[in-house]
């Protein structure tokens, strides 16, 4: 699926008009690429990511997905959409504390229709190369916050997309960490074919990037 930006200016701030932002200026987002936007506090990386899943329409200009604008999808095409197309990281992740980390992962499978008899065998191969194996089992609410974005990450892994978005997922892991969790997300991006969309306040130098927006 082809992403286009279109002259996208948002309504809810002043933008930067630096020669390398996305916004005000036509941009094309094709996978299995990598693009990664960095951005300071405040200067609508978030937006950016709600936009793109359809949270938010407070915009001039137009994206489209494979010539479709999103002005005119339905219901009903965001649901097709972001149960075969996107899958997202959010920054304030989305959870539920009252379930364990298992569950949390296993219930977008439910909802999506991805969950097969191989379904624990995966998510528990990504866990143990995050370093988080041995909490799937613990309720959400006992993990760190760190831990919880990991989770996030193998959720988002574990459903079907063309395009991985993710809005600083490592805000609260070490290098280490953060770096193990990129590798992952990359190799399996690169089995599917598909493309990353990454927002984060740190440039990552880790994270080699097919286009570098800044904001």
């Amino acid at each position: 699926m082809n992403i286009e930006l279109n002259n996208i200016q948002p309504l809810s701030f002043e933008f930067s008009k630096k020669v390398d932002s996305i916004w005000g200026r036509n941009v094309s987002l094709s996978p299995p690429g990598v693009y990664k936007i960095i951005a300071s506090s405040g200067s609508g990386k978030s937006t950016l990511i709600s936009i793109l899943s359809g949270l938010r329409s407070d915009y001039s200009g137009e994206i489209s997905y494979d010539q479709k604008s999103l002005l005119k999808f339905k219901a009903k095409d965001w649901s097709s959409l972001r149960s075969s197309k996107i899958s997202l990281v959010y920054q304030d992740l989305r959870l539920f504390p009252n379930l364990t980390a298992r569950e949390n992962i296993l219930l977008s499978q439910e909802i999506t229709g991805n969950e097969t008899s191989e379904s624990n065998l995966k998510i528990a191969e990504f866990a143990e190369a995050m370093q988080v194996g041995n909490q799937l089992d613990k309720l959400l609410m006992h993990l760190s916050f760190g831990q919880m974005q990991r989770i996030a990450i193998i959720r988002a892994m574990m459903r079907n997309y063309e395009w991985i978005i993710l809005d600083e997922p490592f805000s609260h892991l070490d290098l280490s960490n953060a770096t193990k969790a990129w590798n992952l997300i990359n190799q399996e991006a690169k089995r599917r074919n598909a493309g990353i969309i990454i927002a984060c306040l740190d440039a990552y130098d880790f994270i080699q990037a097919d286009k570098v927006f800044h904001l």
